[in-house]
């Protein structure tokens, strides 16, 4: 497996860069990098990562810009671009590197990076001490006014997973592959797929207030099937405020009360916030795999 992990951009003056491509693209810096070398992810869901290099030439003098591939198999990823047409570069590395610079048939450079699993998903390559893997910046966590810091870090999983649910919708939306056919209504179509998402985090919290005892949220109704598409981000903005502001008085002692779900089952509030955390990534999942087995003919 090989991916795009970054695109490196080579500039003179990389804390000018930051200031600059953080405004332009709504990214933030991962944290934990150097001076001369800058990793930028976007502030929201996913996206391709810009890696921000300190280069010494000017952009007329030499190359500056090149990609970053993630490679699953290092060894195996190397050989196979080889003998698709791209040739080695002789280049000073230094001890324990962890690429190979190649050049593809154009001449063009690119590094192929033994990542390993982080070549399935990028984030876990920032998990190998190279960086956070889910707290970028501490702006984008809920507030420190929560009784129970565990459904504080619920809701910011919540949050982060949701977040990422809405692009992978819009990646399957926009191929045209068809969803598996079912008799259940929420799977009828796309829209009706990413409604049920966004419908299911407003009723997981209605529920846990429910049963907490606490105000009622007061969720509005997601937007009908025909326009779900266009409002989806709005709404979504509307869901996760409100996440935000209705668990911060949950008390600790009453996260193992058990309780019956909307669909039947013995539920814990703790269980139930967990589960309204794996709802949105299980569908991602799915949406990624049905595209995975389409682009290899399976």
């Amino acid at each position: 497996m090989l991916r795009i992990g970054s695109v490196v951009w080579g500039v003179r003056d990389v804390a000018r860069a930051v200031e600059f491509w953080t405004a332009a693209l709504d990214y933030v810096p991962r944290g934990g990098d150097s001076p001369d070398w800058v990793l930028l992810r976007p502030r929201r869901g996913t996206g391709v990562q810009l890696a921000l290099q300190e280069v010494k030439a000017e952009a007329s003098q030499r190359r500056r810009h090149h990609l970053d591939l993630y490679a699953y198999d290092h060894e195996a990823e190397v050989e196979r671009l080889l003998g698709l047409g791209a040739s080695r570069v002789d280049w000073r590395y230094p001890p324990d590197s962890d690429y190979v610079v190649l050049a593809d048939p154009d001449g063009n450079y690119f590094c192929v990076i033994a990542a390993g699993e982080a070549a399935r998903d990028p984030s876990l390559r920032i998990a190998e001490g190279r960086g956070p893997r889910f707290v970028f910046d501490l702006a984008d966590l809920p507030g420190d006014d929560f009784a129970y810091r565990g459904a504080r870090a619920l809701v910011a999983l919540h949050e982060r997973e949701l977040r990422a649910f809405l692009p992978a919708w819009r990646r399957f939306a926009a191929s045209g592959q068809p969803l598996p056919e079912t008799d259940e209504t929420d799977y009828q179509s796309n829209e009706h797929l990413l409604r049920h998402v966004l419908r299911a985090a407003g009723r997981y919290l209605t529920w846990v207030c429910k049963h907490l005892d606490l105000p009622d949220p007061g969720m509005p109704d997601p937007p009908p099937v025909e326009t779900i598409a266009a409002e989806a981000e709005a709404y979504m903005e509307q869901v996760l405020a409100l996440w935000r502001t209705a668990l911060t008085a949950a008390p600790p002692e009453r996260m193992a009360d058990l309780h019956t779900s909307n669909w039947g089952e013995p539920f814990t509030i703790e269980s139930m916030l967990e589960h309204a955390v794996v709802h949105p990534m299980r569908h991602t999942l799915q949406l990624e795999e049905l595209l995975a087995r389409a682009a290899a003919g399976r």
